[in-house]
């Protein structure tokens, strides 16, 4: 079994998913008392938070770069940025190391092609809706993006910010969730990607009548298959 590393706290709640996630699924493949080996680093999020808000994506790539290459010090054999906000960073992740580096929306891009889909919408932060690194990157594996309109992509970047990141999760604001996809829905999407990490707390397979997508689950996924061999 290989070294998973998990560059964490963006925000730790999601980061506790990741741990949970990958330990069941060594749990679940070899059964037992068998458990994941893991080597886990965490930045604090209001730093990097407020590097998002400043827009110096520069400086927030330097920050997990180094947090990357602690982590393959530590013996990690391949990488995971626990953010799908944060891979706007990736390849100065990557670069960093000599170890893989999944790319979310390349894991996610696989799953909505398996499934036969071209078309989603996308929940998530607001910079990962309206910047090219995810949304370019799920086009250049055939998968075409509807993101909310501006008022929907405040109303997510609202509740995951000052809610699911700080560990409410409100019945009200998932049904605001829902509100949101099925508008996304009826503008075409055949699916929904649950494109921040936190809103699988929220929201789940069940809640819609389409495919969904759910990212952080999609990546733990992908990790296994490369740590399990």
């Amino acid at each position: 079994m290989q070294r998973i590393g998990v560059i964490g706290g963006m925000s730790w709640e999601s980061t506790a998913e990741y741990l949970r996630l990958i330990n069941q699924g060594v749990r679940g493949r070899l059964g037992g008392l068998h458990s994941a080996r893991l080597a886990v680093g965490a930045v604090d999020f209001a730093d990097v938070e407020a590097l998002q808000v400043a827009g110096r994506w520069g400086a927030a790539g330097d920050l997990l770069a180094a947090e990357a290459r602690g982590l393959e010090a530590a013996g990690a054999d391949l990488l995971l940025i626990a953010s799908n906000t944060m891979h706007e960073v990736h390849d100065a992740v990557a670069a960093a190391v000599a170890v893989p580096v999944p790319h979310l929306a390349d894991v996610t891009a696989a799953a909505v092609t398996a499934a036969g889909l071209s078309r989603v919408g996308l929940l998530s932060t607001r910079y990962t809706a309206e910047r090219e690194f995810y949304r370019g990157r799920l086009a250049d594996r055939g998968v075409t993006t509807l993101v909310p309109d501006p008022a929907g992509r405040e109303e997510v970047q609202r509740i995951i910010f000052e809610e699911l990141c700080t560990g409410r999760v409100e019945a009200a604001s998932r049904q605001r969730l829902l509100a949101v996809a099925q508008d996304l829905l009826a503008a075409g999407a055949e699916g929904i990607v649950l494109g921040c990490t936190e809103l699988e707390l929220s929201v789940g397979a069940d809640d819609l009548p389409v495919p969904v997508f759910p990212t952080t689950t999609l990546h733990c996924r992908a990790a296994l298959d490369l740590a399990l061999g």
